[in-house]
């Protein structure tokens, strides 16, 4: 269950992967709409187009569905080279676990920081200096389900180490080009990769990954991500006690926070409530369904932006 918690965050960190596969041999295979190019070629020139942009801004919305509940996260992104960044986020009401804070990761220049705090509290939060780039854009990952990896991943062309989609660009698994379609009024390319969860030894389990990117036809930038994580879900055994505790310890620990006892207790009638909900909507052997879809709106590139777009 806390695997597929930890898909709901990260679905989608790894477009960029993706795109970024640098001299990976894809297998694009042509099946409808887009004139005659290869999903290879699609995934090239959306690369350019990315290391050609000076500067990069957006807003847009991250909608999980996981066991009939809908969960939204709003962002927005600010990037500007060399390596001036702001990605800040924010969960809407709903069901709240893991990776459920608010949150701003970003650099002005003086060094990489990190604030991720419960909504409401973010004034009173205390920032926290990262190593570098890479570190503080996959430490926000998780906390921002992966609107912090996204787009940054493929504008400064860093590989975040998603798991789930890094082997695509490997080019151990097929890139499919599908039917040409619509983000809004945004004519997009579409392309696809199906990963085995049983050939990934990261993930231990039985099922897929499949991942869709939706590419603008005429500026190659991403306009639209889906990450549908399906694993095969046992609803029959029951999680103990113990095993309880110990996946809120991983949780809190991927979060930067104390494992007290206070804490444990604190979300313990939550873990239990998502675990009522998942197993009342399943049956034994029943595939459990993870559909993540993060869409970019209102991109503008190339403007000149000033330090006080990427200060806290």
């Amino acid at each position: 269950m806390m695997k597929s918690w930890k898909v709901k965050f990260v679905a989608g960190a790894g477009a960029a992967a993706l795109l970024a596969g640098g001299t990976a041999t894809w297998a694009g295979a042509q099946t409808g709409g887009g004139g005659n190019l290869t999903a290879q070629e699609i995934a090239g020139k959306s690369r350019d187009a990315y290391a050609a942009l000076s500067s990069y801004r957006d807003d847009g919305t991250v909608v999980s569905e996981m066991s009939g509940q809908t969960n939204t996260l709003t962002f927005n992104t600010r990037l500007q080279r060399p390596n001036l960044y702001r990605i800040e986020w924010s969960h809407g009401a709903g069901l709240r676990v893991y990776g459920s804070e608010n949150g701003v990761v970003w650099s002005d220049g003086s060094g990489d920081y990190l604030l991720t705090a419960a909504a409401g509290q973010e004034k009173d939060a205390q920032s926290k200096k990262m190593q570098n780039m890479k570190r503080a854009l996959a430490q926000a990952t998780g906390q921002s389900w992966s609107a912090a990896s996204t787009i940054a991943g493929a504008f400064f062309a860093q590989d975040l180490g998603d798991v789930f989609i890094a082997p695509v660009a490997s080019g151990r698994y097929p890139l499919q080009k599908e039917k040409d379609a619509k983000v809004g009024d945004v004519d997009c390319y579409v392309v696809s990769s199906v990963l085995d969860l049983s050939k990934m030894p990261e993930t231990g389990k039985s099922g897929t990954a499949s991942t869709t990117l939706w590419i603008g036809r005429s500026d190659f930038l991403i306009h639209q991500t889906r990450t549908k994580y399906v694993e095969k879900v046992d609803s029959s055994a029951q999680m103990t006690d113990q095993a309880i505790d110990d996946a809120i310890r991983k949780s809190l620990e991927l979060q930067n926070k104390a494992a007290t006892p206070e804490a444990i207790a604190a979300m313990r009638p939550q873990m239990k409530e998502v675990m009522k909900q998942v197993q009342s909507t399943l049956k034994s052997g029943f595939e459990a369904g993870v559909v993540t879809t993060q869409t970019h709106n209102n991109i503008v590139v190339n403007e000149k932006l000033s330090p006080a777009d990427f200060t806290r």
